[in-house]
């Protein structure tokens, strides 16, 4: 009887993933880790330097980010394709219960090299200004040409390309300085949208909003934390694609949904109210004025008159 040789992939077992600690040409150093692991528990490496950390992540699978090491910093679900920048120093985690493919790239820019290159950049400083508080770090999402950069920087650390790693690695950081900066200042809507990530983005929060919204644990942090991204920058993308921000668009799908149930006349407004979402009838009250210019009870009673 012949036995057939099992599958050598089945054969595999993961290992636990450690990031690879490496000093580029220009002065930085970097880490980097590839690989896969059933479940994953890592931190950013420690550089024992001031600076910052600007970090580059893909990932496949459910991985969550934990940003400091407090017990009132929970984790946040991350989506693949990050940038994350922060403080040197600052904890953070990358955490999976489960089988997950990670690919990082942990640049460090030590004070010296900031004040060497930085010192006249009103770009960064605008950055430095909101690194300030403890608790904030900066994220922006990678799109097909970073990821590739991501890629091709791990390669050449793998190779022990220090040049062609490090040249990878500075464009990443100047996509994320560029892609920031434009963020805080604000952009045309005509230059930035066209960027197809970020209008990936935006269809994934309207799928998102348009299978929760009625839900009354729904929140637009709820959005950022499934999305890992700022609130700022997606209010930027709504105002450019909707004309209103985001909290405005939720509005008017909720609103626009219980003018429907009150045309059908089947439920009363206070209930109409609490299935949309909102758990105080005065402030549905208000905001169906805010979108039509009239009380939900003087639409029904028009709707009434003409039945």
């Amino acid at each position: 009887m012949t036995m057939k040789s099992q599958d050598p992939d089945q054969e595999k077992t993961s290992k636990a993933l450690h990031w690879q600690v490496v000093s580029l040409p220009a002065g930085l150093k970097a880490a980097v880790v590839k690989g896969s692991s059933e479940g994953l528990d890592l931190a950013l490496p420690d550089f024992h330097e001031t600076g910052f950390t600007l970090s580059f992540t893909n990932h496949k699978g459910d991985l969550c980010i934990k940003a400091g090491s407090r017990p009132e910093d929970r984790e946040q679900p991350a989506s693949p394709g990050l940038g994350l920048m922060a403080v040197a120093g600052r904890h953070m985690t990358f955490r999976a219960g489960a089988h997950l493919s990670f690919a990082g790239l942990v640049l460090f820019i030590p004070t010296g090299w900031v004040q060497l290159f930085f010192h006249n950049n009103a770009q960064f400083h605008k950055i430095e200004q909101l690194l300030e508080e403890e608790s904030n770090v900066i994220t922006c999402r990678l799109g097909r040409r970073q990821l590739s950069l991501l890629s091709l920087a791990l390669a050449a650390i793998n190779d022990k390309d220090g040049l062609e790693a490090q040249n990878n690695a500075l464009a990443l950081m100047e996509f994320f300085l560029c892609n920031r900066h434009r963020s805080l200042l604000g952009v045309s809507p005509v230059s930035d949208i066209e960027n197809e990530d970020d209008l990936s983005l935006i269809r994934e929060v309207e799928s998102y909003i348009s299978e929760f919204y009625c839900s009354d644990t729904f929140t637009v942090d709820s959005i950022l934390k499934k999305t890992y991204t700022s609130y700022h920058r997606l209010n930027f993308l709504f105002k450019s694609i909707h004309g209103m921000t985001i909290s405005e668009y939720i509005r008017n799908k909720r609103i626009e949904r219980s003018k429907q149930m009150i045309a059908d006349n089947v439920k009363s407004i206070s209930q109409i109210a609490y299935e949309i979402g909102y758990s105080s009838i005065s402030n549905y009250i208000l905001a169906f004025k805010k979108v039509y210019q009239i009380t939900p009870g003087k639409y029904k009673k028009q709707i009434d008159s003409m039945a």
